[in-house]
């Protein structure tokens, strides 16, 4: 077993299972999340305190703000590949962008939410 892994972390869900599917860091249980980005208050199958440990403020910025550019960046090219109409590219970068943000955020709440009950010793 390698240094500084513990046997109890056999079978929990990873970052990936946690961040999109909303498994319990701990139990593997649904409801993570309460809403699209938010954190639910605890987990309802072993108690465990999420909103305690939910990364708010600025951080967030860091994740949203790369993703945000790199959009740009792909909407501008795709326009001077394909000079698709208004009512394609509405719906397009409408259905897209919120995706790709949401599933960003999770991610990185996710991440975040696991290291900080990690350090506590709570998983």
């Amino acid at each position: 077993m390698p240094e500084g892994k513990s046997q109890n972390t056999k079978g929990q869900p990873g970052i990936t299972q946690a961040a999109l599917f909303g498994l319990c860091p701990r139990c593997g249980a649904k409801g993570l999340w309460a809403g699209l980005g938010a954190l639910a208050e605890r987990c309802a199958s072993c108690g465990l305190e999420f909103e305690r440990h939910e990364p708010r403020g600025r951080g967030m910025y860091l994740v949203v703000l790369p993703i945000t550019i790199l959009l740009v960046l792909a909407a501008l090219k795709l326009d001077d590949i394909v000079q698709l109409p208004i009512w394609a590219l509405i719906g397009l970068w409408g259905t897209l962008v919120p995706a790709v943000v949401t599933v960003a955020l999770r991610y990185a709440k996710a991440t975040v939410l696991m290291a900080r009950l990690e350090k506590e010793g709570l998983l």
